[in-house]
């Protein structure tokens, strides 16, 4: 998996860390996640739904993104985020 704590941030394209929601839209779980080439990215995320810690890679062709939680099968969608 991605050491998280040696990132390049000259070479990130792509960074986020923001709290995911769950089916009652209360803020239960968080992402981590970045890619150098957003194509491949790299995450740690706490699922919203059901606790379940997890690492790993996904690859994505376009917005928005979800990632899936291997433990109970519900997908988290990456919102965008609001310009200010």
């Amino acid at each position: 998996m991605v050491d998280f704590s040696n990132i390049d941030y000259n070479r990130v394209q792509y960074v986020t860390n923001r709290k995911l929601k769950n089916k009652e839209k209360e803020e239960t779980g968080s992402i981590m996640m970045f890619s150098y080439d957003r194509e491949t990215f790299y995450f740690k995320m706490k699922c919203p739904f059901c606790g379940s810690n997890q690492e790993g890679e996904e690859h994505f062709t376009r917005k928005p993104y979800y990632v899936l939680c291997k433990n109970c099968g519900k997908k988290s969608r990456i919102e965008k985020l609001n310009k200010k």
